[in-house]
């Protein structure tokens, strides 16, 4: 017969028992409301000075001018993504590279968003 053994500090779960639970770490639901729309509203704040505030936010509007396409507009993520793997050596970044491409082509998610992107790029005039 076996039990299971409780670890220091939590259930056998690994949730913490009630008691356990610093006082104070508790979040009201409508005060965590009002943190998530403060924050969304920081952000907003911190976005509205420019057009483009990140990369992916220059490919989106890019895409919705209709100056590039949703191939030109992948090319740009995955070599975005590329680069940010600068620490790796040719061969192992060659490795992510054939990765992300795959994803693109096999994950159902990624090939739902990659038609989005190409309804949205050819309905551009």
């Amino acid at each position: 017969m076996s039990t299971p053994i409780k670890p220091p500090g939590g259930s056998p779960d690994g949730i913490p028992e009630p008691a356990d639970t610093p006082e104070g770490s508790q979040v009201e639901g409508g005060e965590l409301r009002g943190m998530v729309e403060r924050a969304g509203a920081d952000r907003a704040e911190g976005s509205a000075g420019s057009e483009a505030a990140s990369p992916l936010d220059a490919v989106r509007a890019d895409v919705e001018a209709g100056r590039i396409d949703a191939d030109q507009a992948i090319e740009r993520l995955v070599q975005r993504a590329l680069a940010g793997a600068s620490g790796l050596s040719p061969s192992q970044r060659d490795a992510l590279e054939a990765q992300l491409r795959d994803a693109l082509t096999e994950d159902p998610t990624l090939v739902a968003l990659r038609k989005d992107l190409e309804r949205a790029s050819s309905a551009k005039p």
